[in-house]
Order: C-alpha cells, then structure tokens, then sequence
C-alpha cells in the first residue's frame, strides 16, 4: 500500500464531538420592548424550539424541546424539571424525558405550558400575571381545531397575550425563500423530525385535499442508525447512545443519488476501504495489565514451560498412535508371503489400502515419524533410520519359471512384490537420512548464527516462518482454485490427465515406482499434494517456539491476539461506517425497509402529482421546494432531481430549490412576516375572536392552514329532537 492510501485510510478515522448543551442566557427585557409590543415569534418544531423577539435577526433561543422530570419523586414540590439546554446529558437514567408532541401535533399542554414559561422567563419577560406582546408561532399541517382550541386556550387564559398567528413552518420558509409568496405555486417537500409532508401551493395558497403526512423523519433515522450500530457491534452497545447516533447522521450519513447503484459499490473492498468512516470511541484501558519487565519475562518463561509439556505430551499420544499402527502395518506386510491373495487383501482393506505400493509407503511415513517424534523428545540429534537387522530372502527368484510348481510360481510373485517394496524403501531410508543430515546442518548453522549475529538470525527464522506460513497459503488457494472450473490451476490439471490417457499403454501398471510419478500425482491431486504437511506443522512449530523464547515484538503480538502485525486497540473501539451512510436516509424514500407499511417521499409526491391535471402539474414541478431539517443531508436535492426524472414526462421541466437554511428559514419567514403590521393586524386572532368564533378559529392568510368550521352540537341535536317529536305525533 502507498503512502498516499495510506494516509486516506488513516484521514476516514474521525473522533465523537460529544458536545454538551451549554444552558440558555437569561436576557434583558427592556423598556423599548415593552413600550412598541415587539412580536414574540416561536417556531415551535417536534425537535428544536426556536423563539426570539422579531426585531432579532437570529433566534438567540434554540434548543431541543424537551422536558426532562427525575424518576422516583412522588411529592411535586421535590421534582426537579429541566427543559432544553439545561439538560446537559440526555442519556441518564434517572431522568424521564417527556415531549409535547404525538408526530407532529401538540397534545401535552402541561409540557407545552413549561416549554412557554422556559421561553418567557430566559426573554426577560417580567410583567405580572401576562404576556404583553402579539405571539407569532408554527403548527402541524392541517392542524386539528381540537389541538388550535387548546393552544389558544393555553394562550389567552394562562398568558393573557393580546393576539396570536399562527402559521405553517415549511409555508413560513417558503415565504422567505420565494421571491412572489403571494402568487407562488409550488411543491413542498418538508422533511420534520417526527413526519414529513408533501405540501402543494397554489396561487400562494395552500391545497389541502392533496397535502399528504408520512410518517417518517429524521427521529426515525437516529433510531434506525443506533439500532444497526449496536446490533453490528453488541460490545460497545453502551456507548452507541442516541447522542452519538444524532452526530453521524448530522456529520457522516448521505443521501444517495441512485441507491441500489452505490449499494453496490459497497460490495467492492477498494470502495469501502476508500470510503468508511471508522468513529473512534473512548478507549478503556483495562486496569491491572502494566506488568515490569521482569514480571514479562517470567510470565513469558512461564508460558514457554507450559507450551513445551504440552507439545511433549502431544507427542507422546501422537508416537504411541504411530507405533500402533505401525505394528499393524508389518503384520499385514508379512502376509503377504504366509496368507493367500484373498486374504492378503481383505487385510489390506482393513488397514484402508488398495495396493501393496501403497502398504510401502505407509511403513516408510511411519517410520520416518516415529525416529523424528522420538529424537524431539529425546530433544537429541534426529538419528538415521535405521534398516532391519534380518536381511530377508528370496531364494525362488534365481530359479527360472520353467523349474517350478503352479505355487511356486505364486510365491515367486509374492517374492519379486516384497522384494520390489523392500528395495524401494532402502532408497526412500537413504534419501530421508540425507535429508535429515541436511537439516541438521542448516539447523546447527542458524545456532552458530543466533551466537555471532542475532538481529541476521532472527531476520532468517522470522523468513523461514513465512515461507512455510505462504507455501500452506499457495496450497490453499490451489485446492480452493482447483474446484472452480475456469480457472488457471483447474484447467493446468485437466490438460496433465490428457496428456496422461492420451500415452500409449505398457504392459502392466507401474504409475508411481518413478519420483517422478510422485510430483505428477501432486499436480493433479485436488488436496494440493499435502502429505508432507506433518513434516511442515513440526518445523513451523520449532520457529514459533524460537521466535517466542527471542523475539519479544512476536511474543507480544502473539498476546495481543494475533501471529503477525501490530495490534492497535484503538482499533477494537472503532465504529466502521459503511453502507450505513447512505441506508439510514434512505428511510425517506423507503420506509419499508424499517417495516413502516407507507410509502416514501418520491413516491407520494408521484401520487399527488398524479390526483392533479397536467396543468396544476406543471405549475408545480415549477418549483418543488425543499425544506426542513433533513434537507441538510449532502445529496438531498440531486436524489430528487433522480427521482422527478423518472417520474415525470420525457423531455418535460422542472425546477427545485433548496431552503438557504432548511433549519431556520421557517423562523425567518416568521420573523419576517411579523414585521409586517398589515400582515400582522390581518392574520391575527385576538381575545375576542377567540371567544366568539368558536373552537380552533383560525384567521387565513398565506402561511397558514385552511380554516373549516368544526360542526357544532346545537345545530346537529335540533333537527333530531324534531324527529322524535314528529314520530310521537
């Protein structure tokens, strides 16, 4: 890996911001505010509450609408409440977090009411027993009369304000970002904390009959996000707190323009180790681990001592199974001239072998193993194997075949065999002693190494080891590529069995009594030809063991929990964020794949534009406007663009535009309007339109819901009671 990638990799680590909210300022509230009654506009949204004075050009207050109360505390004077920024960690337990919201419409007014009273008091405002000042404040779409009634009550009885407006927060952030609100047509996409809205505008007013709520938001998207975190790493679920959920979504999570596109670049390991984020949480050091370099060193003492006698032991089981079999081995060997053929080879099938080649070569392993596992014991120089003391003979072979009996012949044959296999073992002894001798050598030059030059020596065994480590590996992947079938080593297999069955025959088989045979057969054997694997775990076993007794940096990584590289722990406290920055959005278009039964935001903007005339449609695509919190996601607006493209005609336009700020721009628009004393004067409710008009009065204007009267009891029971009075006529 370069330097370059390097660094990239290394550049995708971020840390957790952690902020904690830094209580609210009590501010003045002075003279010239109470004297010209400046307007008090509250954006009153499910996730932060905005509120100021409207001659401010940005809300000074701006905090999360919570209320938290302490668990347990039954007498009402002894609770402790907190609202907003004065709850500074809204993870402890022993608080209840409570909101005045059910999605996106109030419906606790005993938490709205100290919502107000937070407001009220950190603006400065100190006259008894009221509010002195006109009240400009955001609602839900299409508002219930219900919920309206019992926000102006709490208004008008508890504050005695002397009016109060009430608009719509995306229609508000329409109004500052539009050049001509008034005569606008437009299609809103708000997307809240707790719901989003589709919003058609036509001719500056709003269409009720094709408004639609999904219920879906970007509550939704922390929640979604924390849960995966926790399942994906159940050790750190403590530590994937909603708080923290909030800031990767806020900091690291995307919108992505063709979904089912970059989900499949996620797949690709470049791609992901280009584009994760690995957040790092706090690392716990795990108390009592500092040890002194003399505790390491008998504890390394100690562990070799243990390593040893196990190895011992494993050796002794694993000779004493050798020699066993062994035995049995020579048995079914010395049948071969004592027993007949039938029964030669129902012993043979007994011990797992088909042909007397076969037999040979099992005593030959064994016995190789057997000299080499007791001289590892013994902890002496490998001894030659030795050969048997008693030279067999074979006195039918001298005479010719002419001279001999039907079973002599037989035992003759026996005798070529058992000669052929004894033969052939003196040259297998002889290349295993030179063999041996050889290693030895090279064992006892790498000692005289360690004493002269220890950094050269520890450098050859550390390369012997990963030889031996690569060779296994190169096996592994030719017996993995050996079951493909298209490629390189299948199809180099497949051409060597050709070319084998394509040579003219021979009298009898003799595939195999050639060395040559041997290399052939690991060619095309599909284990890799991994017979001397034994042999291989035995010397990677002893360089191990030299590395663990010399080579501290191997011993440590070896207690660290891996054979080779270094261990960073940071590591093991690291969130990888990967597919889940673009999956956690896109729960705004999907929200199925949170199992809400409801469909996305493209898709019901696809509705509503399908419930209109081609005419209305135009006028609206004209301007599909985009508000809201999550509009802030990176990529928001060109995955609308992608989804209208489809949605929409062939060669047909549209136009979209994103709010300067989604966030704030409906307090803006709030503001700006309540500047405005004819809008001001126009859209207001006073006290006496709130006791006269009846339940949920609503004065329309531009930003505002459609009012429509809620039916009364008077007029629907009269005509009932005529009826029953007829009837008993």
């Amino acid at each position: 890996m370069s330097d370059i990638e390097d660094k990239e990799i290394q550049s995708n680590v971020y840390s957790f911001k952690d902020e904690k909210t830094i209580p609210d300022s009590f501010y003045d509230y002075t003279t010239s505010l109470s004297d010209e009654k400046v307007p008090l506009v509250i954006d009153n949204g499910t996730y932060q509450c905005r509120a100021d004075w409207a001659i401010n050009e940005e809300p000074r207050l701006i905090f999360k609408n919570l209320v938290a109360k302490q668990r347990g505390k039954r007498n009402q004077n002894e609770v402790e409440t907190l609202i907003g920024n004065d709850i500074t960690n809204v993870e402890v337990v022993k608080w209840v977090l409570r909101s005045q919201f059910d999605r996106n419409i109030v419906t606790l007014f005993d938490i709205q009411e100290q919502v107000f009273d937070y407001i009220f008091s950190h603006l400065g405002v100190n006259t008894e027993g009221s509010v002195n000042h006109p009240i400009v404040l955001t609602e839900a779409l299409c508002n219930p009369n219900y919920n309206r009634q019992l926000m102006s009550e709490l208004l008008f009885e508890c504050y005695h304000v002397p009016q109060v407006s009430y608009g719509v927060d995306s229609l508000f952030s329409l109004y500052y970002n539009h050049p001509n609100p008034q005569t606008a047509d437009a299609l809103i996409l708000d997307c809240g904390y707790q719901a989003s809205h589709v919003v058609p505008v036509l001719s500056g007013r709003v269409e009720p009959s094709l408004c639609r709520r999904m219920n879906i938001g970007g509550g939704y998207i922390d929640g979604f996000l924390q849960r995966l975190l926790q399942l994906k790493y159940p050790g750190h679920m403590p530590f994937i707190t909603m708080a923290r959920a909030e800031e990767m979504v806020r900091d690291h999570c995307r919108l992505a323009t063709n979904f089912l596109m970059e989900l499949a670049l996620w797949d690709k390991t470049e791609y992901f180790e280009r584009n994760v984020h690995k957040l790092q949480l706090p690392v716990t050091q795990v108390p009592g681990t500092q040890q002194s370099s003399e505790q390491q060193k008998e504890r390394r003492r100690q562990q070799m001592s243990r390593l040893q006698e196990v190895n011992t032991r494993r050796r002794m089981d694993k000779l004493q199974a050798d020699e066993a079999e062994l035995q049995k081995l020579l048995e079914v060997q010395e049948l071969i001239l004592t027993a007949d053929d039938d029964a030669f080879l129902s012993a043979l099938a007994e011990v797992g072998l088909s042909h007397v080649e076969d037999l040979q070569a099992s005593v030959d392993r064994l016995s190789a193993n057997i000299q080499r596992a007791k001289a590892k014991i013994l902890g002496q120089e490998p001894a030659p194997i030795e050969a048997e003391s008693k030279e067999p003979s074979f006195p039918l072979l001298d005479i010719p075949d002419e001279m001999l009996t039907p079973d002599q012949l037989l035992v003759k044959k026996r005798q070529r065999i058992l000669k052929s296999a004894r033969e052939g073992r003196k040259k297998a002894l002889q290349l295993q002693k030179e063999k041996r001798q050889k290693e030895w050598e090279e064992e006892r030059k790498l000692e005289d190494r360690r004493k002269k030059d220890f950094s050269g020596w520890l450098a050859e065994v550390r390369n012997r080891r990963q030889k031996i480590l690569d060779a296994r590996n190169a096996r592994r992947q030719k017996k993995s590529d050996m079951a493909k079938r298209r490629t390189y080593a299948s199809q180099q297999r497949m051409r060597i069995i050709s070319q084998l069955a394509a040579q003219p025959l021979k009298k009898g088989d003799n595939f195999g009594q050639d060395d040559s045979d041997w290399d052939v057969y690991k060619e095309i054997n599909r284990d890799g030809g991994n017979s001397d694997s034994e042999a291989e775990e035995d010397k990677l076993e002893e360089l191990e063991n030299l590395l663990k007794e010399h080579d501290p940096e191997f011993q440590r990584n070896l207690d660290m929990g891996g054979l080779s590289g270094e261990f960073d722990l940071a590591e093991c406290y690291r969130l990888h964020l990967g597919v889940e920055q673009i999956r956690c959005p896109e729960l705004l278009f999907q929200p199925s794949m949170l199992g809400l039964d409801q469909a996305g935001l493209a898709e019901t903007a696809d509705f509503i534009l399908g419930k209109a005339t081609p005419d209305i449609q135009e006028r609206l695509v004209k301007h599909v406007f985009l508000t809201g919190g999550n509009a802030n996601f990176k990529n928001f607006k060109e995955r609308i663009d992608f989804e209208l493209l489809q949605m929409r005609p062939f060669k047909s336009s549209y136009q979209i535009f994103c709010a300067a700020n989604p966030s704030l721009d409906a307090w803006h628009g709030a503001r700006q309007m309540a500047l405005n004393p004819q809008w001001l004067a126009e859209s207001a409710i006073t006290r006496q339109d709130y006791e006269e008009q009846g339940e949920g009065y609503l004065a329309e204007h531009w930003t505002s819901n459609r009012y429509f009267m809620s039916p009364t009891g008077t007029n629907s029971s009269t005509p009932a009671s005529v009826t029953v009075t007829s009837s008993q006529n």
